[in-house]
């Protein structure tokens, strides 16, 4: 994303960290292949979408940057008030800045389950 935030690595492995240790895998979409394949599909596939807010639009985008969705992670302390703020400017930045963009990969997976 433009502007940069440096703690964004941190804080979502923080908050993957802190999601698994709830019964939640928040990187799910990295074992799909192989869940599908051990749960007897077969033809297996995965994709990978990237999809760009130059091209989409910046709407569809601003609600990954909404403060809200970690509000919860700072109140528990998973995320340090720095982390916080540096996730504010992001938001700032993504709702009000002429220069803002962001580009996120999406992952899909399918396969056929034999009768």
């Amino acid at each position: 994303m433009n502007p940069d935030v440096p703690a964004l690595h941190t804080v979502l492995m923080k908050i993957s960290d802190y999601v698994a240790q709830h019964g939640g895998n928040r990187l799910i979409g990295r074992s799909l292949p192989r869940l599908l394949s051990e749960s007897g599909y077969i033809d297996v596939d995965i994709d990978s979408v990237l999809q760009h807010s130059d091209l989409l639009g910046i709407e569809g985008f601003k609600q990954q940057f909404n403060l809200n969705r970690f509000v919860h992670f700072a109140e528990k302390g998973v995320i340090s008030s720095e982390e916080f703020a540096q996730l504010q400017q992001a938001s700032d930045a993504i709702n009000h800045s002429p220069e803002a963009y962001a580009m996120m990969n999406f992952i899909t997976a399918c396969g056929t389950k034999p009768l």
